[in-house]
């Protein structure tokens, strides 16, 4: 079953307990081309991840991965041939990374949670320290989203929150509204997105911020029983927001992508479908991706993302892990980042590996990354 179907059967109000997998040895990992219609594995088998929440690059050569290993939440970096695990000093100790965002070398920021406590850290390109959250952001949902631009940090959760100068201004929602999805342009515009719960009965928003507060847009018109939580900026006045619906009797995931052209909403889905559809990245071209959990017949999930070049969707598959499960695979992207100026794009998640006789479900955590795009994004 897919992690979020699990998550809407629960209370608005209980904390997500996420399947843990094994841990593995903490060990820097080469960057080893292992390329596949266009994706090259730049971390997969045994390494200091396990699973990888969220990433954020700040230029081809310099990126940040976070998630955990075991109970034990991490921090990962890139240096343009490999993936470590950041020994900067000052890091909090936390349960897990849920989130990070750089707006430069010296301004990265990583959400986590300790316990039920939410905790932020910010790396001055120094050392990290950890930033008090004056509103709580909410128990329900661990993968709280920021993202950090040049003179603003954005938060979402249970209420919006901006932090620019040493001061927070916190912006409260309405009763069972949880922020799943930010981006922006810049300091003085950027967008959120997420749902009215619990999702049977409830909808979707979205909300712009102009510099001084935020407007509410007209909600998406997403299908009904649509969980929105992801959304990307690819200029101003041009956003997507992306989700899934369960479909009845068993059937596969029914994905949904709408724009924002600053007026009104468009779907844009098309012929996007089978996909528990998590994660969205504009990349530098102007094109969009999107990734999840596929679930095309066969059941078992292959590493899958769909590209929108402006008119229709193209799907192609991702790069294998030698050690994966390749009879019974599961594949999980939960973030898409743009990897740089050259139109590449990172991915994370995790897969499994093989089924060793004892029943414990294994995986170990996965960054890809797109050689090059695969279509020209077309701009009419």
């Amino acid at each position: 079953m897919h992690r979020r179907q699990l998550i809407r059967t629960a209370a608005a109000s209980m904390v997500l307990a996420t399947a843990l997998f094994a841990t593995g040895g903490a060990v820097a990992h080469e960057a080893t081309p292992t390329a596949t219609a266009g994706w090259e594995l730049s971390l997969s088998g045994e390494s200091p991840i396990e699973t990888v929440e969220s990433v954020s690059a700040v230029d081809d050569d310099l990126a940040w991965a976070v998630g955990r290993q075991g109970q034990r939440g991490v921090v990962m970096r890139w240096d343009g041939v490999r993936w470590s695990e950041d020994t900067a000093p000052g890091l909090p100790q936390v349960w897990t990374w849920s989130s990070v965002s750089a707006a430069a070398a010296d301004d990265v920021w990583v959400h986590g949670l300790s316990g039920l406590d939410a905790v932020l850290a910010h790396y001055d390109g120094e050392s990290w320290t950890t930033v008090p959250i004056p509103h709580p952001v909410g128990r329900s949902w661990p993968e709280v989203p920021i993202k950090a631009v040049p003179g603003r940090l954005f938060v979402g959760g249970s209420s919006l929150q901006t932090y620019a100068d040493g001061v927070w201004q916190n912006f409260e929602l309405p009763h069972l509204v949880n922020i799943r999805g930010l981006d922006a342009f810049s300091a003085d515009d950027a967008y959120a997105t997420g749902m009215q719960y619990p999702v049977d009965g409830g909808h979707p928003v979205a909300y712009h911020w102009d510099g001084t507060t935020w407007t509410r847009l007209a909600d998406p018109p997403a299908r009904t029983e649509t969980d929105i939580t992801a959304l990307a900026v690819a200029e101003p006045g041009n956003v997507y927001v992306a989700g899934w619906a369960t479909a009845p009797r068993g059937a596969p995931p029914i994905p949904s992508v709408l724009h924002w052209d600053g007026t009104e909403w468009r779907d844009i889905t098309g012929s996007l479908s089978h996909l528990y559809l998590d994660a969205i990245t504009v990349d530098a071209t102007g094109g969009l991706w999107v990734a999840g959990m596929d679930s095309t017949d066969p059941a078992d999930s292959a590493p899958v993302f769909w590209y929108f070049d402006g008119t229709g969707w193209t799907k192609e598959f991702g790069a294998w892990a030698p050690d994966s499960d390749n009879q019974s695979p599961t594949y999980i992207f939960h973030d898409l980042a743009p990897a740089g100026d050259s139109g590449a794009v990172w991915a994370v998640g995790d897969y499994n590996l093989p089924w060793d006789g004892t029943g414990i479900s294994t995986g170990r955590g996965l960054i890809q990354r797109s050689v090059v795009p695969a279509v020209t994004p077309d701009r009419r």
